[in-house]
């Protein structure tokens, strides 16, 4: 049995979220949440969904951003990276190990940090790892 529940998202890079935001609002129907900001990581973003399908967008608040250097270096907006959520963040870094795989980065949130009123433990495979996509591992648990 595989140790990913499925996909949970695909995130796209924009330098504005307002203009991102317009275009699937009026091109696909989307429907947006409220935006949210990753201080630590210097991003604000906006989860939507289209469809059955969920997105996000994220901005750069500052030029040390991870989504600022994607930006620069891709030239422009894009897909930034696609999420599969796991059940177990630390079952699924050993799985995925066992397999031959590497993790490039793994991030812990402050105490009471949550996103979409979920707390998110997250571990990054190396985009060069996995034929040029970011992919990110996100264990989502219910606030206790």
């Amino acid at each position: 049995m595989s140790y990913i529940k499925g996909i949970e998202r695909v995130a796209l890079a924009v330098p504005n979220l307002e203009e991102a935001q317009a275009f699937f609002e009026t091109w696909f129907a989307a429907e947006f949440q409220p935006e949210e900001l990753i201080e630590d990581m210097g991003i604000r973003y906006r989860p939507f969904r289209v469809g059955d399908g969920h997105m996000e967008l994220l901005e750069p608040t500052r030029d040390d951003s991870p989504v600022a250097r994607f930006l620069k270096s891709n030239g422009g907006p894009g897909v930034h990276h696609i999420t599969f959520e796991v059940a177990d963040l630390d079952e699924a870094i050993a799985e995925l190990e066992r397999r031959g795989g590497r993790i490039a980065y793994r991030h812990t949130y402050a105490d009471g940090v949550t996103f979409e009123g979920k707390v998110w433990r997250e571990a990054f495979v190396h985009p060069k790892d996995a034929f040029g996509v970011l992919i990110h591992l996100a264990e989502k648990k219910n606030v206790t």
